[in-house]
């Protein structure tokens, strides 16, 4: 943060003893990381749902093509 000396011409121009100091506008206040790791192992937990998910859509499509297209079987994609 930035502190900011209040002073008039005159005090700065006499170097006045004198000084006071503006406020910060936001104290600061350190945060336990408890609530943080808790929002970190939420968001995790989400994006691997959402993750999961992709996943499963394109196996479905895949085995789907895999019923559509001629000559092709799991066995055969499977193995390459």
């Amino acid at each position: 943060g930035q502190f900011f000396v209040m002073m008039s011409p005159q005090e700065v121009l006499q170097g006045g003893a004198q000084r006071s100091i503006a406020p910060r506008a936001h104290p600061y206040s350190p945060k336990s990381e408890a609530p943080r790791a808790t929002r970190d192992e939420k968001r995790r937990a989400q994006h691997n749902e959402v993750e999961r998910r992709r996943r499963d859509k394109i196996n479905n499509w895949i085995v789907q093509l895999s019923k559509i297209i001629p000559d092709c079987s799991m066995e055969n994609t499977k193995s390459g």
